[in-house]
């Protein structure tokens, strides 16, 4: 039977130049022959994402180390940690030739960074914990940006076990949020041709940005077959005494990408807007023009 590693090795995905298993130095994977062996590692190395938004305040984010191992460690290891630009300049090339000819991002690395945690102690006994590092002065990059912070662990106190050379690294790509991404309270209904009237309401329903004026989400009412882009415009319109942004729709991941209607008012009452006082879209549209899938929405931001 092989040994059984701790949780935070039996989740790993997404990895960046990072073997899915556990190397040693002679490069074998966390077979019975690494019985008794020990090692530092970042828990869930790789590619994460943590989204901001465009405000100057200072965002803390922390990740686990870990001492990887398959029985506790029986004394204290303190690691140091740094922040690695090479790691994003390594992670930079493998997009490109991953890419081939095609298009890619390229990453810079945040400008406003601080690492709160440059050493940690993991104590005997026990084999994870939390290093954190923050993030300020979103407000001051471009919404179109590619930025990415890299963390890696540079040393282990005492030195008798080794750093994982595959999981010595975190990367967090910071895609900058609008002030409409979030999380919405979505109602309404679907008016279908021939199944009739649908009623939903979904507690909690992403809106993620696409850019500085735009967000989307993933279903259409209660149809996750399609998704929907929202653009915020500066045109406005006064809606019960309160004046509203009007929206621009897109249904998406349909074969006709014109296939979608757009209603103006629902039982006389403008549609297709967002109040900024309450935080609200209300939204009429339809897709399907030859027999239209009519939704009504209120999405209301939690």
């Amino acid at each position: 039977m092989k040994n059984k590693v701790i949780f935070s090795l039996s989740f790993l995905a997404g990895m960046f130049l990072l073997n899915s298993c556990l190397n040693d130095n002679k490069g074998e994977y966390w077979t019975d022959d690494l019985a008794g062996k020990m090692y530092a590692t970042v828990a869930f190395p790789g590619l994460q994402t943590q989204s901001l938004l465009p405000i100057p305040d200072e965002v803390t984010i922390k990740f686990l180390v870990n001492i990887a191992t398959d029985a506790l460690p029986t004394k204290d290891y303190t690691l140091g940690v740094a922040f690695d630009n090479a790691a994003i300049t390594a992670y930079n090339a493998k997009l490109k030739a991953d890419a081939g000819t095609g298009p890619y991002k390229t990453y810079k690395p945040f400008p406003s960074v601080k690492l709160l945690d440059p050493t940690i102690t993991i104590k005997a006994g026990t084999r994870n914990a939390y290093v954190r590092f923050s993030v300020a002065r979103a407000d001051t990059v471009k919404l179109t940006g590619d930025y990415m912070t890299a963390v890696s662990i540079t040393s282990v106190t005492p030195s008798d076990i080794p750093i994982a050379g595959n999981m010595k690294t975190v990367l967090y790509a910071f895609p900058l949020a609008n002030e409409w991404e979030g999380d919405y309270l979505s109602e309404g209904f679907r008016d279908h041709p021939t199944l009739g009237m649908e009623p939903f309401k979904y507690p909690k329903l992403r809106f993620a940005t696409i850019n500085g004026t735009a967000v989307h989400k993933d279903q259409v009412g209660n149809y996750g077959g399609y998704g929907l882009d929202i653009t915020i415009t500066t045109n406005t319109m006064v809606v019960n005494g309160v004046t509203v942004n009007k929206c621009d729709l897109k249904v998406t991941g349909m074969g006709d990408p014109t296939d979608f209607l757009v209603y103006t008012t629902f039982n006389g009452e403008p549609m297709n807007y967002y109040n900024p006082v309450t935080k609200v879209f209300e939204l009429y549209y339809a897709y399907n023009k030859a027999a239209p899938r009519k939704l009504r929405e209120t999405n209301s931001k939690i």
